[in-house]
C-alpha cells in the first residue's frame, strides 16, 4: 500500500547515495525524522537540489511504499546565517526518532529559535538533572553528542573527545 503526505520540514542533512540520487534527513512537523529518498536529485537538471539543502524549511510531498520518496520540495525559507547551523542540525537528526513528531522541537524550527542547550532539554536531555557522566561532577558544561552524556570540562580534556556543545 501507498500512502502520500504533504507536510512541512527542516532539512537536516544530505548524503549522495547511486550516481544521482540523495538520502535526505527530514524533521517534519507531522512526522518527526524521516529518511527519505530523493531520486535524481544530484542532477543539474533536478527541481529537487537546491530546495533539499540544509538548513532550509521545506513544503515537502512524501510518498511511502517500503520506505519514503520526495516527489515535490518547495524552499519556504532557511534558517538565518548567522550561526553555523551543523551542531544543530546534527543535534536533531541523532536525538530524534524516526515516526515520533514532537510538537515542542517543531515550534522551536518554526520560530527559528534553535539553541542547542534548549533542544537538548526538549530532547529529555534537560542540563538542570544532569551530571558529569565521568567523574558524578554537578553542572557540567558539554555534551558529548557520539556518547549522548554530559561531561565536564576536566573529563572533557582527558578524554580528548570534541564536544558537540559546549554549554556555558
Amino acid at each position: 500500500m501507498t500512502s502520500e503526505y504533504y507536510t512541512q520540514a527542516l532539512v537536516l542533512a544530505k548524503e549522495p547515495t547511486g550516481e544521482a540520487d540523495s538520502q535526505v534527513f527530514l524533521y517534519t512537523s507531522d512526522l518527526g525524522l524521516v529518511i527519505a529518498k530523493a531520486i535524481g536529485a544530484r542532477k543539474i537538471t533536478s527541481k529537487l537540489a537546491g530546495h533539499l539543502e540544509p538548513p532550509n524549511l521545506v513544503a515537502v510531498r512524501l510518498i511511502q511504499k517500503n520506505r519514503f520518496q520526495i516527489a515535490d520540495a518547495l524552499k519556504i525559507s532557511t534558517l538565518p546565517k548567522i550561526k553555523n547551523w551543523a551542531p544543530i542540525l546534527d543535534l536533531i537528526k541523532e536525538l530524534t526518532a524516526e515516526g515520533q513528531p514532537d510538537s515542542e522541537l517543531w515550534k522551536m524550527i518554526e520560530d527559528k529559535n534553535l539553541e542547542g542547550e534548549e533542544i537538548l532539554r526538549v530532547l529529555g536531555f534537560d542540563r538542570a538533572f544532569a551530571v558529569c557522566q565521568d567523574c558524578g561532577a554537578k553542572t557540567p558544561d558539554n555534551f558529548l553528542l557520539r556518547r549522548s552524556e554530559y561531561v565536564c570540562s576536566v573529563c572533557l580534556a582527558q578524554s580528548g573527545s570534541p564536544a558537540h556543545f559546549v554549554l556555558k
